[in-house]
């Protein structure tokens, strides 16, 4: 099966390539299961960033996973594996706070690690694999 392309206005599509297309999927189906970039605290609209606030980026980054799911055909109860990327760990109360209210019920592997940021400001990462039912 040839791997699909994911696309929605309802989450950032970016690549941070000022004035190029970007080099990434905002997701990517195979088979039964959807493979969603990275995502982070920007607005689909505007690419800025919403907030310093991580509660907040944390949300925004969550919703952009969530409309990157739904564009693909499956839903946040279908993530099987998460991948997180906290600029601190200091954060990481705070996160997993805002996290349990995404996936109540719902235990997906996970893997949460302090990195870098991609950009200034960015203080939360999130990219995932789901299944698709």
């Amino acid at each position: 099966m040839k791997p699909e392309v994911v696309y929605t206005k309802s989450a950032p599509k970016t690549g941070f390539s000022e004035g190029t297309e970007s080099p990434i999927a905002q997701g990517v189906k195979c088979g039964q299961f959807l493979f969603v970039s990275g995502q982070g605290p920007l607005d689909p609209a505007t690419k800025e960033i919403v907030s310093p606030d991580l509660a907040e980026q944390t949300r925004v980054t969550l919703d952009n996973v969530k409309a990157v799911l739904e564009a693909g055909g499956t839903a946040i109860e279908h993530v099987v594996k998460v991948g997180v990327f906290l600029r601190s760990m200091d954060d990481f109360p705070v996160f997993n706070r805002v996290f349990k209210e995404y996936f109540k019920g719902v235990q997906p592997a996970r893997t949460t690690v302090e990195a870098s940021a991609p950009r200034k400001g960015v203080n939360v990462e999130i990219d995932c694999i789901a299944w698709i039912p």
